[in-house]
């Protein structure tokens, strides 16, 4: 017995009460609302007892590239150079040593939002003063009057920043910043989207025009051959990670790969117009297999193997 039913509604409680799986795709996924979408995974996975596709393990890192990065620091995964501090000071003596450009991400957006190429000192330092405002005023308050603040901070950029930040006229940083060391000559990047641990797409985005990101460019090429060795790269980060669902953003280096993001939400027509998806059968060995697939199918097959219905 099956039904498709509306989450949003308050009772959606007990309309899910005699089903024991439940497949989910919001129509929305921004951070304000993803929010509330990752309670209500968590309660129907460690309350009710669900199975839930994707699980908890999927989601409770989505919009965030900043917990992104402890999983991928934990587990070793292949990353560019990552650099994330709530600290002001520490961000400071970094940039002392960095090399330039980097690329600076907001911890939250997608299709490329929030990621930018800073080329030099002098921009990131403003950088800073916009993200540490808030840290930098509250700082600046201890054992100071308010005439002694402004006496000793009018100048100073970061307060600034944090003056209009108080009156609505710009938006100001959150207290961390987050970037990534930036690796030239890709024109495109890789995406592999993974099903479980035995199931993967894998196409090429383009680039861009004149730009140095591919995330979101719509320049889908089937056509290039996709590199077995990183399918399944990508297919063991999933069963390392207890992924349900998860595709990963891929670049090159001179010599190896790295995963620059993962996010376990995607446009599922993309995937339908690959041409097939590789598996991987008892051996390890990668079969492709041809045809025009919904990932919702590969869902659906792989949620049955994983509770042993198939």
């Amino acid at each position: 017995m099956y039904s498709i039913v509306n989450l949003d509604r308050t009772d959606w409680q007990a309309v899910i009460a005699p089903y024991d799986i439940i497949i989910w795709n919001p129509h929305y996924m921004g951070i304000r609302l993803s929010s509330h979408f990752k309670q209500k995974i968590y309660f129907m996975q460690y309350v009710l007892h669900k199975v839930v596709y994707p699980g908890y393990n999927n989601v409770w890192h989505f919009e965030s590239k900043v917990a992104e990065s402890f999983l991928f620091e934990n587990f070793r995964i292949k990353t560019p150079k990552t650099f994330v501090t709530f600290d002001y000071v520490e961000a400071c003596h970094e940039l002392e040593s960095v090399d330039f450009p980097i690329v600076l991400k907001k911890s939250e957006g997608a299709s490329s939002e929030n990621v930018k190429l800073i080329r030099d000192k002098k921009g990131m330092d403003k950088v800073l003063d916009n993200a540490f405002c808030d840290n930098l005023w509250s700082k600046a308050r201890k054992d100071n009057s308010k005439i002694s603040i402004l006496f000793k901070n009018f100048t100073k950029r970061w307060f600034w920043f944090w003056i209009m930040k108080r009156y609505k006229l710009m938006n100001a940083g959150d207290g961390v910043i987050y970037w990534q060391e930036f690796i030239p000559n890709n024109t495109a990047d890789l995406r592999i989207t993974v099903i479980g641990d035995c199931m993967a797409y894998g196409f090429w985005r383009n680039n861009r025009p004149n730009d140095f990101r591919a995330s979101g460019s719509g320049r889908i090429d089937y056509e290039r051959a996709v590199p077995a060795e990183i399918v399944k790269y990508c297919l063991g980060v999933n069963q390392k990670l207890c992924f349900d669902s998860m595709c990963y953003d891929i670049i090159f280096t001179k010599d190896s790969f790295v995963i620059t993001e993962m996010s376990y939400n995607y446009v599922d027509k993309a995937l339908y117009n690959a041409p097939g998806y590789y598996e991987k059968n008892s051996t390890g060995e990668l079969i492709f297999r041809d045809g025009h697939f919904w990932p919702e199918e590969l869902w659906v097959k792989w949620i049955l193997l994983k509770t042993g219905y198939l």
